[in-house]
Order: C-alpha cells, then structure tokens, then sequence
C-alpha cells in the first residue's frame, strides 16, 4: 500500500499498489479505505468511459458510482472522491484552502477531450475558484518510457515523439500550466514497468489502483 500525502494538499490523497489487490473489489476495496480512516459510504465512484464530463457531487451522492463521466468535483468536505486506473492518469486538484477537490481518469482519450480544462473550468465558475488557488497531483501512470503510440499523436497533441514515446504527464502538466496552475506534483512510477501497480498495456488485466481525495 502506498500512501502519497502531500503537504500543500489540506485533504489527504491515497493511490493503491497491486499488493492491496483489484480495487472494483468491494471488500478489498473497504479494507485499503480503513487504512486511512476513510468510510466506503463517504465515497464517491465514478463510471469511467473515458470522457471529458466532470460531475459535480455532494454527500447524498455517497456511496454512488456516478454515470458515464471520468472526473468528480465536490465542494462538501466530508465527501471522498475515488478514480480507478491501470495506466491512465489520476488526476487530482485541491483548491489551496481545501474547501473543494477534484478527481479525474485521464488517458490519452480524456486528454484530447480537454477533460483538464473542463475541471479547471468548473473550479473556476461554479466553485469561484481562481486557477493559481489549485494545487493538483498527477498519480502513478504509464509513463513515456513505456508507451508508444503511432505517428498520430503527433498531431492529436501537437508534438514531437522520441522514439514513439509519448508523455502523458507532460501534456497535462502542460495544460494545467497554461490555465494557471503553478503547483503540480507528478509521481515518479511507471505502472507498465514499475510491476507494482495494474497495468492493463502489459497484461490486459480488469484489476485497477485507486486514486482517492
């Protein structure tokens, strides 16, 4: 189990390894939330499907798994927020007072959807949110040592490819950066070649890591 807490976030984030198995579990799953004190009826899920629609939540949204949307905002303190993943990016944005937080499934797909902007936008319209009061930490991922794409991406992003590498991370750091987002943690651990997290590139696997806020 890993715990990634970061000072300038005020709540606390946890990203699961593989060792604490297939977090769809339900049971699993409620024995790595007890782990940081989380309750499974304060958590809200998402169904990913690999989008741009970001769904505002609040507490009587507990213990739901939210319809066809890939990112989860709350301005209720006592609600947690949860993305699964086995290589696509978990992102998360934590206004700097901690009043309101983000969770966000972002693959390559939700990158070109502007699934980023989106977020930051409702950070910043329906939550009054100014870009520079968000902090935001990109969790363990497939990084660009291990995903190579065809010559499309290119032009799907805009840049240029080394060895057919393509660097997620980089790309939302790069968006978040234009919107004004000056503080972004980025982990360090490919999930593809670090062996300790779900990779679904190397073995197709349904298991996924949770990313909760």
């Amino acid at each position: 189990m890993q715990a990634v807490i970061n000072k300038n976030f005020a709540p606390k984030h946890a990203s699961s390894i593989k060792a604490s198995g297939n977090m769809k579990d339900p049971i699993l799953r409620k024995n790595f939330l007890k782990e940081f004190g989380i309750s499974p009826q304060k958590l809200v899920l998402a169904n990913q499907v690999h989008s741009n629609i970001v769904k505002k939540v609040s507490n009587a949204d507990c213990a739901k798994i939210i319809d066809h949307c890939d990112g989860l905002i709350t301005g209720d303190k006592n609600v947690y927020l949860g993305i699964f993943t086995a290589d696509c990016m978990p992102i998360i944005m934590v206004s700097k007072n901690g009043g309101v937080k983000a969770a966000v499934h972002a693959g390559w797909q939700g990158l070109k959807a502007q699934i980023i902007e989106q977020c930051i936008k409702i950070f910043n319209d329906d939550f009054g949110i100014k870009s520079d009061e968000i902090d935001a930490y990109i969790g363990p991922h497939i990084q660009k040592c291990c995903y190579e794409v065809s010559k499309d991406f290119e032009q799907i992003f805009n840049v240029k490819l080394e060895n057919n590498k393509l660097n997620l991370a980089q790309i939302a750091k790069e968006k978040m950066q234009n919107a004004n987002i000056k503080n972004i943690v980025i982990s360090p651990y490919c999930t593809k070649c670090a062996d300790l997290f779900f990779s679904y590139r190397k073995d197709k696997t349904d298991a996924r890591i949770i990313t909760v806020v």
